[in-house]
């Protein structure tokens, strides 16, 4: 059912997409947990067919809705399985950095509100630290100039300072063992915590 309205939202019609994001939705956020259980067992399956709405060639209403939704899903505690593998994807975290130089700025600051999650994780991959820190200056560009037409105040703007400190602080650590799932899961919403819940750039790849 999930992967037929994923595909369904990609439908030229308004109508017809527009109510297959809804029905995403419900499927995905009001039957959370048997939902959650179903992208764990076919993590891969799912954000191959879920990326697709995130492509450059989609519409534009198509990919917001698409990146909302993510984002609601990521930041959920049924999810944490989810977000724990997702976060620790390293191709996951160069589309979303790819799409914080789409050239809407409403899309760009969606697509944030997911890479906010990679850079919050205590426990990043050594590949994940890699792509970071090879791209940390052109990052903080980016991010720069997304804070500068935001009022102070806001969440979104205290979000990108965050996210930004983090970033400028980022070293290249050693390979260290990797923490259970309960511990990992522990320290993410630890670091969590923190936050509330088109540049011409090539993403530079770990070595």
């Amino acid at each position: 059912a999930a992967y037929r309205l994923i595909d369904l939202a990609q439908h030229q019609s308004f109508d017809i997409s527009s109510e297959a994001f809804s029905s995403l939705r419900e499927l995905l956020l009001v039957h959370r947990e048997a939902a959650a259980s179903y992208v764990v067992a076919n993590f891969e399956e799912f954000f191959t067919h879920y990326h697709r709405l995130l492509q450059r060639g989609m519409d534009y209403v198509a990919r917001r809705q698409a990146l909302r939704l993510l984002g609601d899903m990521l930041l959920d505690r049924a999810y944490m399985e989810v977000m724990l593998a997702y976060v620790s994807n390293e191709q996951f975290l160069q589309i979303h950095m790819n799409l914080m130089r789409d050239s809407s700025k409403i899309i760009q600051l969606d697509a944030f509100h997911v890479f906010k999650i990679f850079v919050a994780n205590p426990q990043k991959p050594h590949r994940v630290v890699m792509i970071l820190y090879k791209n940390r200056e052109r990052l903080l560009k980016l991010l720069n100039l997304l804070d500068s037409g935001k009022d102070s105040k806001t969440s979104a703007s205290e979000d990108l300072r965050i996210v930004m400190g983090v970033l400028t602080a980022l070293t290249t650590p050693p390979r260290r063992p990797t923490l259970s799932p309960t511990n990992v899961a522990a320290a993410v919403a630890v670091d969590m915590g923190m936050l509330g819940g088109e540049v011409a750039l090539s993403v530079v790849e770990a070595q």
